[in-house]
């Protein structure tokens, strides 16, 4: 489905009744309006009202939601009588102007700087995530839904089952995960993704994690991606593969090096959006996480050592919005790529607590240029009065 009129004969025929009009605020989490399949056609024509507190901007003003026909999709799980689809929308202000802090925009212009160095780029992404029990009210608990281990079978496996369902739906979504498995922790689980673009990837991180909640409930089971919601256990990543290429294929050694270092040189100032909870930072300080400022070290952030064009990033975890952290990937590679990166810090280590993610962003000019500047303050600020509760954190009540 492609135009207009294929999408509206799609939704004639097949008797989708309501179609969700999905964004992602800037805290990486997925909104959405319902508006009946009738309205479709006229809300892609004038947009839909939402006030601006709703993409995390409490600024008053009233910003409108404009359909991209072409990611709608499927939602596998609902009823195929009187069904719903999904689609992912712009974001702009009454008056027509777009919006800066749209999170589509922000990878969009990040993908439109990066083609300035002549070279190509895709992203290939694996996200964790743990499978947990609900208690005798169906309210969810911490308790893992199996003791499995890394790659474990079924019957240790409890989750194999769960993950084929996870992975049609995917499939029916117009999804291409490439492989899934158990991972490390108990009830702990990972699917893998078939490279794309930047901004695609992002759409697929958003929808994948509302496709994993909603089979897990089906399931009588919560699925959470906290960065670290076991005590004692190993946390969840989102681990990104970068494919780099240039006229004559697979970038060469040294431009592949050269994009590592200028991810790794920002790690530190881009901590608040890959890693951008409190619960984020116990992660981190789990002993295998690889979270060392180092390249290509036993538990380096960031490798090369996939092969010419690779470059694998391990630090950001499974609380971040995908389409922020891309947008910085690709702007600190960029910087490595056009010789403009400062050398990583011998030594150097990623922030330790969510204050100190604040005090690097704050400090850092990176961030300014990279990113828009009212969304990026209004984040900041954001963070900042997160990580000054001192209030025990609550995994649950976090909706992770």
């Amino acid at each position: 489905m492609k135009t207009m009129e294929e999408i509206l004969e799609y939704i004639s025929e097949n008797d989708v009744k309501f179609v969700k009009l999905s964004f992602c605020d800037i805290f990486g989490r997925q909104k959405n309006v319902s508006v009946n399949a009738s309205y479709f056609k006229e809300a892609c024509g004038e947009g839909v009202e939402i006030d601006s507190s709703a993409v995390g901007f409490p600024t008053g003003d009233t910003f409108r939601l404009y359909p991209m026909v072409e990611t709608i999709t499927t939602l596998p799980w609902r009823p195929s009588a009187g069904s719903v689809v999904n689609v992912i929308c712009n974001i702009g202000y009454r008056d027509g102007a777009p919006f800066e802090g749209d999170c589509c925009r922000v990878i969009w212009d990040a993908e439109r700087d990066f083609a300035q160095t002549g070279c190509s780029i895709s992203f290939m992404t694996e996200s964790e995530f743990y499978i947990t029990k609900l208690d005798e009210s169906g309210e969810p608990t911490l308790t893992p839904v199996d003791r499995a281990g890394y790659l474990d079978a079924a019957p240790l496996d409890r989750c194999e089952n769960l993950r084929r369902d996870i992975v049609f739906t995917l499939e029916a979504m117009g999804m291409e995960p490439h492989s899934s498995h158990h991972e490390h922790g108990p009830g702990q689980n990972a699917v893998i993704f078939r490279a794309n673009t930047a901004f695609r990837s992002s759409v697929n991180t958003l929808l994948f994690r509302s496709a994993v909640r909603n089979i897990a409930n089906i399931n009588g089971l919560y699925a959470t991606f906290a960065p670290s919601p076991l005590e004692g256990m190993i946390g969840s990543n989102f681990r990104i593969v970068v494919d780099l290429a240039d006229r004559k294929g697979a970038a060469n050694a040294d431009k592949t090096r050269a994009f590592a270092r200028g991810v790794l040189a920002r790690l530190p100032e881009m901590a608040i959006f890959t890693n951008p909870v409190r619960n984020s930072y116990k992660r981190l300080l789990y002993k295998s996480t690889p979270a060392h400022l180092t390249l290509n070290g036993p538990l380096s952030a960031v490798r090369t050592g996939m092969g010419n064009g690779k470059v694998e990033i391990l630090s950001a975890d499974t609380a971040c919005n995908p389409f922020v952290v891309l947008a910085l990937v690709l702007e600190a590679g960029r910087e490595g790529l056009e010789g403009r990166a400062p050398e990583p810090i011998e030594g150097a280590t990623l922030p330790g607590s969510l204050t100190e993610a604040v005090e690097a962003a704050e400090k850092s000019e990176f961030l300014r240029r990279a990113l828009p500047s009212a969304p990026c303050a209004i984040y900041i600020d954001a963070k900042r009065k997160e990580a000054a509760e001192l209030k025990r954190e609550d995994i649950l009540a976090a909706g992770l």
